[in-house]
């Protein structure tokens, strides 16, 4: 692939999708050979963690949230591993990244720093947008709508957290696997929703 494509957002978001459904059909054509949930969920799960590290490196940039979904990983591996938990460790991660970036998310909304708008900045800095966002990104209105799609995204990754901890202490790992892949393209879904209906509100006022 070339630069043109290894600087697309457009084509790293299609990615990023596709590897959420990645674990589903991995665990379920390796549960009956590998002999328990524990390690086909670690293996099932494992490749969308080395594609976040292949991918900062292909990039030559920080994947941040990606790494962290790393790191998340490889402790919950850990714990489960030496301390010999099963499966639990590895169905929480998703939960602890989830409020974790939720609380960031929350926070530089209410500091007046989005972060939304630092990833926009450093995802678009070395492509043909560069200088088109930070022109549009300077606006005062601009800033303000990213706030408050800072403010969205927050809440919505503290409901997915509350919500994935929920299914990890009550469903089998099958059952968790097949909802808590539903559940993540709802929150999408639900965001790209109460954004356009708040802005939509916004902009009839």
């Amino acid at each position: 692939m070339d630069t043109q494509q290894r600087t697309n957002p457009q084509w790293l978001l299609y990615l990023r999708l596709a590897m959420m459904l990645v674990p589903l059909p991995v665990y379920f054509a390796i549960r009956s050979s590998v002999g328990n949930d524990t390690k086909a969920l670690a293996i099932a799960w494992f490749i969308p963690a080395v594609w976040a590290l292949v991918i900062s490196l292909w990039r030559r940039r920080i994947e941040l949230f990606g790494l962290l979904g790393v790191a998340a990983y490889g402790i919950a591996l850990g714990i489960a591993i030496f301390f010999n938990t099963g499966p639990l460790p590895l169905m929480l991660r998703h939960a602890v990244v989830a409020g974790v970036v939720g609380l960031v998310f929350l926070g530089s909304s209410a500091m007046g720093k989005p972060i939304i708008l630092a990833i926009v900045r450093h995802t678009m800095n070395g492509t043909k947008y560069t200088e088109r966002v930070k022109e549009v990104t300077a606006d005062p209105q601009v800033i303000q709508r990213i706030t408050t799609i800072t403010l969205v995204v927050g809440v919505a990754l503290l409901a997915d957290a509350v919500i994935q901890a929920v299914l990890a202490l009550t469903l089998s790992v099958g059952a968790f696997l097949v909802a808590t892949t539903a559940v993540h393209f709802g929150i999408i879904g639900v965001i790209i929703l109460t954004m356009a209906v708040v802005f939509w509100i916004k902009s009839h006022r």
